[in-house]
């Protein structure tokens, strides 16, 4: 049984319903088309950007802020404040001769620098009157560098 059942449509009838198109559109229908989507699209203009309000949003954007707030109030430093002088008028004068020398700070030298402080004070005028160029202060940095170090040079 060899059946071959290869044939060709314009060799159909055209009643025959293989010869029929697919579907039937109504005259003039693709020839308004063109013209009807473009009122559809020019009747509903679509904002660019827009924002609803809902309640689900203004909560996690609360929520969000407050988490935020409560992270940077968590992670801001402290303010120390200077210790008051009665906190230290009850520690005695070994113990605090001690912590010097633990700290390996000489009392003469503290002393000597308390002096020149507290002589200088919080005027910066008087280094005016150093007579002392700023080249020379480099030459000196570089030789307390060389002195401390002497690989530094070669």
């Amino acid at each position: 049984m060899n059946e071959d059942n290869n044939f060709r449509l314009d060799e159909l009838p055209p009643e025959h319903p293989m010869r029929q198109l697919p579907f039937a559109a109504p005259d003039g229908y693709f020839d308004t088309l063109p013209s009807r989507v473009q009122a559809r699209v020019m009747h509903k203009p679509k904002p660019a950007f827009s924002i609803s309000w809902s309640w689900q949003r203004t909560t996690a954007s609360l929520v969000g802020a407050s988490l935020i707030a409560l992270l940077v109030w968590q992670t801001l430093p402290q303010r120390q404040e200077s210790l008051p002088s009665e906190a230290l008028a009850g520690v005695s004068d070994d113990v605090i001769t001690a912590y010097l020398d633990e700290q390996g700070i000489n009392a003469d030298e503290l002393a000597d620098s308390q002096q020149l402080h507290s002589s200088l004070g919080n005027d910066t005028t008087a280094i005016q009157y150093l007579n002392v160029q700023p080249a020379d202060i480099q030459q000196h940095i570089k030789d307390e560098v060389l002195s401390d170090n002497p690989n530094v040079g070669s």
